[in-house]
């Protein structure tokens, strides 16, 4: 069946299935553009980056560190736009800082390109209707946990973490880590509660053995004693991997660069598969609030 070539179906009469259809119509790396990562990783959907990391593999913690304004939650929509409606993973987020209802709305709106207010009114084209409710449809189907308590401490996420891993999540989004308190003090992080926190983190992520992704919002660019430059140690100490999200328009260095007005820098400061520091950049559309690979 599967050496059934799409020029001989008509002539043997064989049924083809819509897969082999696909991979006989379209190039290999539309279908299949990761396809050079392990099969047991979490990829973030975005080439560039997977082509680093490799995807995100169990007991992982990853830190996602942003400034403010940069785009911390449309690069976390566009992420769960590719892990949970294009690559199919269930994915659980602790939505801390937005709640349930302005994520889904969010995601509706970065998803088909129109605001929830212009979709409640009616107001729409023929085209639009089909794109919205094909959409919708698919967030409909997600597999997606968001829990929204605000004040929240470690001990509460464990507990409904383990219960969103019992129900299938793959993979854990935290928004955001400066939001999060623990009960604990470990040793060597009695001056900074968020050291304790990132320990349990890890120890979450080990325990659960899936990938746990923190986002991080730096409130200023201090410049610390290692080769990480803009987070504290205990976050470049318990974190598996460090990616720090830059828009370089939004500093006004675009003219001195060269760099265009719709580029993100993405710098993948720690992971096991590279040694420095490594670069990639992810193209930015802000009609839509996604991020999206150049190419």
């Amino acid at each position: 069946m599967s050496d059934n070539k799409l020029e001989t179906t008509q002539t043997v009469k064989v049924f083809v299935t819509a897969p082999q259809l696909l991979e006989q119509t379209l190039g290999k790396r539309f279908l299949n553009p990761f396809q050079n990562i392990p099969k047991n990783s979490i990829t973030s959907g975005f080439i560039a980056i997977d082509k680093v990391t490799k995807g995100y593999q169990g007991g992982d913690l990853v830190t996602i560190a942003v400034r403010p304004g940069i785009g911390k939650t449309s690069f976390l929509l566009s992420m769960l736009n590719n892990i949970v409606l294009c690559e199919n993973h269930y994915c659980g987020v602790f939505s801390i800082e937005r709640t349930a209802n302005q994520l889904i709305k969010r995601l509706i709106e970065s998803t088909t390109g129109i605001s929830v207010d212009k979709i409640n009114k009616g107001n729409l084209s023929d085209i639009e209707c089909n794109h919205v409710r094909s959409t919708v449809k698919g967030i409909a189907k997600a597999r997606l946990l968001i829990d929204d308590q605000v004040g929240i401490s470690t001990d509460t996420i464990k507990e409904k973490a383990r219960s969103m891993k019992s129900e299938g999540a793959e993979i854990i989004l935290i928004d955001h880590l400066e939001l999060l308190h623990s009960n604990k003090t470990h040793s060597g992080c009695e001056a900074d509660d968020l050291c304790n926190v990132m320990i349990e983190l890890k120890e979450l992520a080990v325990e659960l053995n899936i990938p746990i992704i923190v986002f991080s919002q730096l409130v200023k660019p201090i410049l610390y004693k290692n080769k990480y430059k803009y987070t504290p140690d205990y976050i470049n100490e318990h974190t598996d991997t460090l990616i720090f999200l830059n828009r370089p328009s939004y500093y006004h260095i675009n003219q001195i660069d060269h760099v265009a007005d719709d580029t993100a820098e993405i710098t993948i400061a720690k992971n096991i598969n590279i040694g420095e520091m490594q670069t990639v950049n992810l193209r930015i559309v802000e009609s839509l609030g996604q991020f999206k690979d150049l190419n």
